[in-house]
């Protein structure tokens, strides 16, 4: 085989890991772009020193000793302690005076490969030689105490984590450093330099993508929060309110049977901004039921509710089918001044499950609502949670005049939603 060949045969792992990294840093990734650009500078420079060394090994083995040999040499030295530097770079950013040990270096190698220290110094040839030999180690190690130093400072003083991963890949590190220093196994420190700056980018990537799911966790608790607050309106809670008062003075018991309805109502609003994503359709349709009772009292016969529960053996997320019901109610009964009707009906058709809500209120125009120039917070909510958590299915039929339909299909998947509800862990599925 000729030397080409023999290279890549001999570092084909490493290679491997090299093009694997430059393919990893080019996804688009949460991953910032300094160190992408960072993990693919320290990959190049690992390259060079490889191919470097390969080239300066066979120089030696062909016993060429020309200007190719000591330009070879230069960088094969100069070059070692970088990727030591590079390291504690990516501990510690911002001290430029980490590079200078490796400056002072290469100005040795330089010295001694241009014969500026026998001609110039006076130096024998025998301590050119100790020079040549053993800098580039002395300078790796000074590196070490360097990096032991900074990794200290940064983390386990700063932040107390663990330290075992990190002794562990210290001392594996380390152990490479010495097999490679005292020709055991010539070039292992480059491939293992190679896979903890891969195993670093992968941390890194893991670390942001916990972190980025941690807001998407609080942009949806942030988003429940709106939801809930979108369900209680204030003019739903001074009307009720006054409801209540208008009822102490005609029917007590009415008054205490409807405020403790209004506290049940408002108590499950409240839990629906919990760690729970879903509940039993049951438990939803109670709560609803809670505030069509509650609107009942205040319009009284223009206000008829139609049940037709065929099936209520599946689960939804809380809280997504009250503003839909409120829409109903609001946006098409009250509008009309002899009220209307709104219907809840379920059913099980094979394995999914259809829910509709009707009413023959006042309805809308479907292609002109987004021209209103109001925020349908409650009914955005809804459906982006329908279709989130239970891969739900949400179509609006609408005409101005003859009402509204929302038809809502739960797909009847065995896959199993955990929902966390007070000190107990359960297991439901939607569309059993």
């Amino acid at each position: 085989m000729n030397p080409i060949q023999n290279y890549l045969v001999e570092n084909f792992i490493f290679l491997i890991i090299v093009f694997s990294t430059y393919f990893v840093v080019s996804v688009k990734s949460s991953v910032d772009r300094d160190i992408k650009e960072g993990m693919a500078i320290n990959m190049t420079l690992l390259l060079i020193i490889s191919i470097n060394a390969f080239y300066r090994d066979y120089l030696n083995s062909r016993g060429i000793s020309s200007g190719a040999w000591v330009l070879a040499s230069f960088f094969f030295y100069s070059l070692r302690p970088l990727p030591m530097a590079a390291m504690i770079r990516m501990v510690d950013k911002k001290k430029a005076v980490n590079y200078i040990p490796a400056w002072i270096n290469a100005l040795v190698y330089l010295a001694c490969f241009s014969g500026v220290l026998e001609e110039n110094l006076g130096i024998g040839q025998d301590l050119v030689d100790f020079f040549i030999q053993y800098t580039y180690m002395i300078t790796e190690w000074a590196y070490w105490i360097i990096f032991l130093f900074v990794l200290n400072m940064k983390l386990y003083k700063e932040s107390n984590k663990n330290p075992l991963g990190a002794f562990c890949f210290i001392s594996v590190l380390m152990t490479a450093n010495i097999l490679d220093s005292a020709g055991i196994r010539p070039g292992i420190l480059v491939k293992t330099y190679a896979i903890s700056f891969l195993l670093y980018y992968l941390m890194i990537h893991v670390y942001i993508s916990q972190q980025v799911n941690r807001e998407k966790d609080i942009k949806l608790r942030e988003q429940r929060l709106s939801m809930m607050l979108s369900q209680i309106q204030p003019h739903f809670l001074y009307n009720t309110l006054n409801t209540i008062t208008a009822l102490c003075r005609t029917d007590p018991k009415l008054a205490e049977e409807t405020t403790v309805k209004f506290s049940k109502y408002l108590r499950e609003n409240m839990y629906g901004v919990d760690s729970r994503e879903v509940h039993p359709f049951s438990q939803e349709l109670d709560h609803i039921k809670i505030y069509l009772d509650i609107e009942k009292l205040r319009f009284g016969s223009r206000l008829n509710i139609v049940y037709d529960i065929q099936s209520t053996d599946f689960d939804v997320p809380v809280l997504t089918l009250q503003p839909i019901v409120e829409n109903a109610v609001k946006h098409g009964i009250c509008k009309r001044l002899e009220g209307g009707t709104v219907e809840i009906k379920s059913q099980k058709i094979g394995r999914d499950h259809l829910i509709t809500i009707t009413d023959d209120g006042e309805g809308f125009d479907p292609e002109r609502v987004h021209l209103d120039g109001k925020k349908h917070i409650g009914i955005a909510n809804a459906y982006e949670r329908l279709k989130n958590t239970a891969k739900a299915q949400m179509d609006i039929e609408s005409m101005p005049g003859f009402g509204t339909k929302v038809k809502i299909l739960i797909p009847g998947e065995r896959e199993k939603i955990q929902r966390l509800e007070g000190d107990r862990r359960e297991i439901h599925s939607i569309g059993r």
